[in-house]
């Protein structure tokens, strides 16, 4: 009987464990959706036959009775597809798979969701076609598919949704129109559209959505007028439409949409004034109309918007005064008005605005005094005015009651002192009062300001000595007090600058020695000191200072030999020695500095001969100067070696000999004065000596020009005999006068002749080597051509959109494929009637490109001018721009990590040659992914110089146009609106960025708006570096992921928020090259799973 009881009971036992085991259908369901993804980090390791209840599962969310409701995914690092078995849980509601990297197309079967209210598929690598399917689920609500790969239009299918009340599908590749449809969402209360291609204006039913509180369309192609049928929209609080294609003025109907918070319309091309309706806006807290082309006064009205908070109608054409009525808006904290042609005083209202932590009125015409109420403004970090006519005195408790960061009062008038509580808080980074008239000492509390990383105070009329309280400046990178008054001493403790990078004395009365301790500066890189009063010898620790690529010391007293240490600066790129009474011979070890672009050494007493290995200088650019010396001996026949050279000056010294052949070879040359010295034999016949002036080769009596009778002087350029009047003994004043009549009526029947053949010519294509060069050109010879207008209209099928290959701010790019089978680029850029905005473009980027030769620049073929056009002729890049091949939306990029670090590489030379080796430096400015284009064999070549500026060294003058695309333009630009190489690293970072995560450079705001935020969150988030990266990327191999590690670091230094942090593109390029070779000495090292703490990034 026992024994029956116990069989009974281990049958029971038995049923109750297999239906504890058993699953049920949602289970199977969710087992064969995971199935279908792949889960490398075993996130649902939980999801287990074993668990029969699949409410305990992660991500999963059940109701009381157990049916599954909801799916939560998001971020799990998931990869695979999307399996349409899911649709089959008949209870869901939410499904949220977001921010994995799923792929695949949606699936179709979607549609057979009966009860989904929520669907997030957003942040993977979904394509394909926008899912018609999907809005067959009428019972969504919110609908996520942003930051995918999705193409083709949004069908008109979207308006059976009418339960709607959230659309994202930003960041995708949609295009076509807005449906019509879109009305039929009469519950719909948020539309987040931006950063795709849709095209033609908005549709009117748009208007019918009567609950729509936030409308984000930016960055698409949308055109038309502003759309003012919205003001029927009462809930509408956002309003985004930046970077679009609308035109034409902003309606006063602006002011019937009271409930407007945020109105982002910049980056169009909005014209007209602003209007005055807008103060009329009770709620509004964002207001952004800058890079649009506005014109007229500041309407006092927006003085009544008193809920703003930030204000920018920066870039415009905005005139008259800033109304002091801005001042009544109490919460503001960010006030733009730079770059405009605003007038009359600074409001001292503006100094009521005591939350203001932001304001920038550079770069306008704006004159009086700066108000003395801007020094109780508590909150103020960053205050920008350089560029103007302000005069008066700087506030003198200016710094004394905030925390200031950012300080710019350069280009002005301003006099008086500056003022001692500058840096009271030590929170003071960049301080720039430069170009104006202040004068007395630098203040005590300025001098030990720990804080300060860059001092600029240039050209002004300061007094005093470089104390030893200037070493307290232990942060300090750039210290700037050229053209002013300072004299005394140089202290030793200047070699406590340890971060010095740029230190610039001149035009002082600088007096004394160079202290040794100069050689401890190990990071510098600009040293000037010239026009002062120094003397003795140059230090030989100046060879310490290993990564100097400007040393001038000219203008002053030094005496002694050139130390045999100065040929180690290997990446020297100036060295101005000129005007001292330096004597011995010139060091040999010169010519390892391979390098370098000028060399200026005239004027002091060297001796001997000239080195040979200074023919080996062959980067000399600008100028080799060694005139005004003793020097002897032959001209080396090896300075023909020095194929870019354009000045050359050995007058004035004792060189004898014949002129070598090869000198008269360098095509190059503009300028050759070989004048007083002892030179003889014949100028070599060339066409470099042919166009040079007689006067270059005067004071050799030994020297003659082939087929002249006189040879024991230099005749002038001609064979003619000479005439008999002059045979008669005239006077040099009469000769003088004689040939300048003569010279006069040739150049007038010249220009007349040149002014007619440019009113009758024929569209042709220009050479820029058998044509005659403008200015900009002189010296720079390229690949020659024959190619009319009429072939390339062949070539482009009379410049058919079929033939376009890409599309700038400055014009559109057209492959032509000519007839004799050779393939080329064709930019054309259109003249606008009212002014040279093309056309300054086009001088540019022919000015800029004529001047380079790189392997990683795109080469420019020529040029060619007919009617309103300019055509730009350069290299066809085979692969397109790195940009399409790393965002298509069509198909997975084929890209893998050995051909992205080329790439990076390859690009990060050709930038480095802009900055370093073309003089004066070029700057890029528009570096990002699309104008980093890709050849046959995916080598990178830097193009598109349509917004390149050429500077002089560090920094530019104000620009008149934004610098840069949005994603890529560095942060400080904001507000100094200056352009240095640091804004290019800044923008060749987010290209690093792009490379690792395969990610675009604009993100969405919930994201941080652009990549290099988001980087950092994810950072700041993620434990692994992994999960950052590309997942196209192959990263089964240790050497790639710690590679990749290494690269991601450069890409953060390269974005470092202050430009004094990050690198030049020759500490990029080591970088780079120094990873590789890590990655290669440390595979044992851990990789995907290194905490980013230990990587350095957090």
């Amino acid at each position: 009987m026992k024994s029956q009881k116990y069989l009974i009971f281990v049958l029971h036992f038995f049923c109750l464990i297999v239906f504890v085991r058993s699953l049920n259908d949602e289970g199977n369901i969710l087992l064969e959706f995971k199935n279908s993804l792949k889960d490398p980090y075993h996130n649902l390791q939980s999801w287990s036959s074993l668990d029969s209840n699949p409410c305990n599962w992660t991500g999963i969310g059940c109701l009381a009775d157990f049916k599954v409701t909801s799916i939560r995914l998001n971020g799990l690092n998931l990869s695979g597809s999307l399996s349409s078995i899911i649709c089959k849980l008949p209870y869901l509601v939410v499904m949220n798979v977001s921010k994995n990297f799923i792929s695949g197309p949606i699936p179709d079967d979607f549609s057979c969701f009966r009860n989904l209210e929520t669907l997030d598929l957003c942040t993977n690598r979904f394509h394909g076609e926008f899912p018609t399917q999907i809005c067959n689920v009428t019972s969504l609500r919110e609908l996520y598919l942003c930051e995918n790969y999705i193409f083709g239009e949004i069908p008109e299918e979207m308006g059976n949704l009418t339960l709607l009340e959230e659309l994202a599908i930003y960041s995708n590749n949609l295009t076509g129109i807005i449906p019509s449809s879109i009305g039929k969402l009469k519950t719909l209360r948020i539309i987040r559209a931006g950063r795709n291609y849709l095209s033609g204006p908005l549709p009117a039913e748009i208007t019918d959505c009567d609950n729509l509180e936030v409308l984000g369309l930016a960055e698409n192609k949308l055109e038309g007028p502003f759309p003012i049928e919205l003001q029927k929209l009462k809930s509408l609080t956002s309003l985004i439409l930046w970077k679009n294609m609308f035109s034409g003025e902003i309606p006063p109907q602006i002011g019937n949409f009271t409930s407007l918070e945020l109105l982002a319309v910049h980056a169009n091309s909005f014209s007209g004034t602003i209007p005055k309706e807008i103060g009329k806006l009770p709620h509004l807290k964002r207001l952004y109309l800058y890079t649009n082309q506005l014109n007229g006064t500041i309407p006092p009205e927006l003085g009544n918007c008193s809920n703003a908070v930030e204000i920018d109608l920066s870039e415009n054409r905005l005139t008259g005064v800033i109304p002091d009525k801005l001042g009544q808006i109490s919460n503001l904290r960010l006030l733009h008005l730079f770059e405009n042609l605003l007038q009359g005083n600074i409001p001292q209202e503006l100094g009521k605005l005591k939350h203001l932590k932001n304001l920038d009125l550079s770069i306008n015409n704006l004159t009086g005094s700066i108000p003395i109420e801007f020094q109780n403004l508590w909150f103020l970090e960053n205050f920008q005015l350089f560029d103007n006519n302000l005069g008066g005195i700087i506030p003198p408790f200016i710094g004394a009651n905030s925390n200031l960061t950012v300080l710019d009062m350069s280009m002005n008038n301003l006099v008086g002192r500056i003022p001692k509580h500058i840096c009271r808080f030590q929170k003071l980074i960049f301080l720039s009062l430069g170009s104006n008239k202040l004068s007395g000492n630098i203040p005590r509390g300025l001098k030990t300001c720990k804080s300060l990383e860059h001092l600029m105070l240039g050209d002004n009329f300061l007094t005093g000595s470089l104390s030893t309280e200037f070493t307290k400046l232990q942060n300090l990178s750039a210290l700037e007090l050229y053209q002013n008054r300072f004299s005394g001493l140089l202290p030793s403790e200047v070699g406590n600058f340890t971060t010095l990078e740029r230190l610039l004395l001149s035009g002082n009365q600088f007096i004394g020695q160079i202290p040794m301790d100069i050689g401890k500066l190990v990071k510098l890189v600009a040293f000037n000191l010239s026009s002062n009063r120094l003397f003795g010898s140059i230090p030989q620790e100046l060879g310490n200072c290993i990564k100097l690529q400007r040393l001038d010391l000219s203008r002053n007293w030094f005496s002694g030999s050139i130390p045999g240490k100065l040929g180690m600066l290997v990446n020297l790129e100036l060295l101005k020695l000129s005007d001292n009474t330096l004597t011995g011979p010139i060091p040999g070890t010169l010519g390892g500095l391979a390098r370098l672009t000028e060399l200026q050494m005239g004027g002091n007493f060297f001796l001997g001969n000239i080195p040979v290995e200074l023919g080996r200088l062959t980067s000399l650019q600008i100028a080799l100067n060694i005139s005004h010396n003793n020097l002897s001996g032959s001209i080396p026949s090896n300075l023909g070696n020095l194929q870019m050279l354009i000045s050359l000056y050995l007058n004035d010294n004792q060189l004898g000999g014949e002129i070598p052949s090869s000198i008269g070879a360098l095509m190059s040359l503009n300028i050759c004065n070989l004048s007083n010295n002892n030179l003889v034999g014949t100028v070599p016949n060339t066409p470099v000596f042919q166009r040079m002036d007689s006067s270059n080769f005067a004071g050799n009596n030994g020297l003659c020009i082939l087929g002249s009778n006189h040879c024991h002087s230099f005749p002038a350029p001609t064979s003619a005999p000479n005439p008999s009047w002059l045979k008669e003994g005239c006077s040099k004043e009469k000769i003088v006068g004689i040939v300048s009549v003569t010279i006069g009526l040739i150049s007038l029947t010249f220009i007349v002749s040149v002014c007619w053949a440019i009113r009758h010519r024929k569209p042709s294509f220009v050479s820029l080597e058998d044509q005659p060069k403008p200015d900009v050109l002189d010296g720079y010879y390229f690949p020659k051509g024959d190619f009319t207008y009429m072939d390339l209209v062949d070539a482009t099928g009379n410049f058919s959109d079929s033939t376009v290959i890409g599309k700038g701010a400055c014009g559109t790019v057209y492959k032509a494929v000519m007839t004799n089978g050779e393939v080329i680029a064709v930019k054309k850029l259109k003249a606008r009637g009212e002014g040279a905005s093309s056309d300054n473009s086009f001088c540019a980027e022919i000015s800029t490109l004529g001047k380079i030769r790189h392997k990683n620049i795109v080469k420019l073929y020529g040029f060619c001018y007919h009617q309103d056009s300019n055509l730009i002729l350069y290299e066809y890049m085979a692969n397109g721009s790195l940009g399409e091949v790393l965002h298509r939306k069509e198909k997975d990029c084929i890209l893998e990590w050995n051909a992205r670090y080329q790439i990076a590489l390859g690009a990060a030379e050709g930038l480095c040659y802009l900055h370093n080796d073309c003089k004066p430096q070029i700057i890029h400015r528009d570096i990002k992914s699309n104008n980093i284009l890709l050849d046959e064999y995916f080598e990178a070549h830097v193009g598109d110089f349509g917004l390149a500026k050429l500077i002089d060294f560090p920094f530019s003058k104000s620009m008149s146009a934004v610098a840069g695309s949005y994603g890529y333009i560095a942060p400080e630009y904001a507000y100094t609106m200056r352009v240095t190489e640091k804004c290019d690293i800044y923008s060749f970072g987010v290209v690093l960025l792009e490379l690792i995560t395969g990610r675009s450079p604009v993100q969405p705001l919930d994201h941080g708006g652009d990549l290099v935020t988001w980087t950092r969150r994810s950072i700041s988030k993620l434990v692994t570096t992994s999960d950052i990266y590309d997942q196209r990327i192959d990263l089964s191999e240790k050497r790639t992921m710690r590679e990749m590690s290494l690269v991601l670091k450069i890409a953060m230094f390269c974005t470092s928020t202050s430009p004094l942090n990050r690198p030049t593109m020759r500490e990029v390029i080591a970088m780079l090259i120094d990873a590789r070779e890590s990655a290669s000495d440390s595979l044992s090292s851990p990789t995907s799973e290194t905490p980013l703490e230990e990587a350095g990034f957090c």
